[in-house]
């Protein structure tokens, strides 16, 4: 719902500035280290004058009203931001200085004696720092940058097989979209049931596998049963085998993608768009030990009735229609050796 200041132009940071009370300490200081990318991050440099922001610590007895007390923008690019907090602190109420030092600086304060207080805010800005650091590193939602370049992503990567440089940027499935899947990539055995589902959210598709189609394979050269004396692989029941082939029936699974509609079957034919990532991400999870085919179907009403000059191409995109189908019978199989090409 609308509320105050709802709709203005004014500027976050000026809120941010103006407010800083009614911001939780975390997101001020992430707002802040967005605004001033320029800055060092937190608690991440040697010099406290370079970092984004500046911690000092509200001396007092008193109960605050929230965790931030102020946030006074930077006097030159080159200063820090200065934010004042209630919940942390040496001196105060809550400190672990005895309230006899809390009584020193306050007194130095009416006096405008800042000495005590500022020499206690050295300690104060680095332990907010690495309050703020250990947050961060275990939340990834803190960190600014782009989500595929944390540490954190460094992490998933490595569980699903990428953990280098090197393995990463080969697919034309951009990296970044695998995070959402590293708990089905990292799983071992791979099973039929996460490979369906990381390809129907992927392509926003129904996918369907088939396990167990089975393949004929060649048989190499150097194990072909010849006949004579200058044969080989002859002993019956040890080494002999009739053919050049052979039938494996774990060899192949069959993927069937759809119904769908006449545009998206394009996409998914060897010249769509979708054809390259679809058959780089199946081989990515599947690997390469077993062959596939993929079976496109096209729903009952979004198959095109073929006509001289409509650009047609045929097994791919003509059918013989003497009605309107029931059921969607408009299917391609896009086989092993044409998907082996962009492999």
């Amino acid at each position: 719902m609308a509320h105050r200041g709802w709709g203005t132009d004014r500027s976050l940071s000026d809120f941010l500035f103006d407010k800083g009370y009614c911001f939780d300490f975390y997101q001020a200081v992430r707002l802040l280290e967005y605004i001033s990318p320029e800055k060092l991050p937190v608690g991440e440099g040697s010099e406290a004058e370079k970092e984004v922001v500046r911690f000092v610590s509200e001396v007092g007895f008193d109960f605050p009203a929230s965790a931030v007390s102020e946030i006074t923008s930077a006097e030159s690019d080159e200063k820090p931001n200065r934010m004042t907090v209630n919940f942390m602190g040496l001196a105060g109420g809550g400190g672990p200085l005895p309230a006899p030092y809390t009584e020193l600086i306050l007194d130095g304060l009416r006096r405008k004696d800042t000495a005590l207080k500022d020499f206690l805010d050295i300690f104060n800005h680095r332990l907010i720092s690495l309050m703020y650091r250990v947050r961060k590193m275990y939340r990834i939602a803190f960190d600014i940058g782009p989500p595929d370049q944390s540490h954190f992503a460094g992490y998933l990567f490595s569980l699903m097989g990428m953990g280098t440089e090197g393995l990463r940027e080969r697919m034309d499935v951009r990296d970044r979209a695998l995070l959402f899947y590293t708990s089905l990539l990292a799983q071992q055995p791979r099973s039929m049931c996460a490979f369906e589902s990381i390809l129907s959210d992927y392509f926003k598709i129904r996918i369907r596998g088939k396990q167990l189609c089975g393949a004929w394979y060649p048989i190499a050269e150097d194990q072909i049963t010849h006949i004579g004396i200058s044969g080989q692989n002859q002993c019956l029941g040890r080494s002999s085998m009739i053919g050049t082939r052979v039938w494996d029936q774990q060899g192949k699974y069959e993927l069937r993608i759809g119904p769908m509609s006449f545009e998206e079957f394009l996409d998914f034919l060897p010249d769509g768009q979708s054809f390259t990532p679809l058959c780089q991400l199946i081989r990515f999870y599947a690997g390469t030990e077993f062959g596939f085919d993929f079976v496109l179907l096209l729903k009952p009403d979004e198959v095109p009735e073929i006509r001289l000059g409509g650009g047609a191409r045929l097994g791919w995109t003509s059918w013989l229609r003497t009605g309107e189908f029931q059921e969607a019978c408009g299917r391609v199989r896009i086989r092993e050796h044409l998907i082996a090409e962009v492999l």
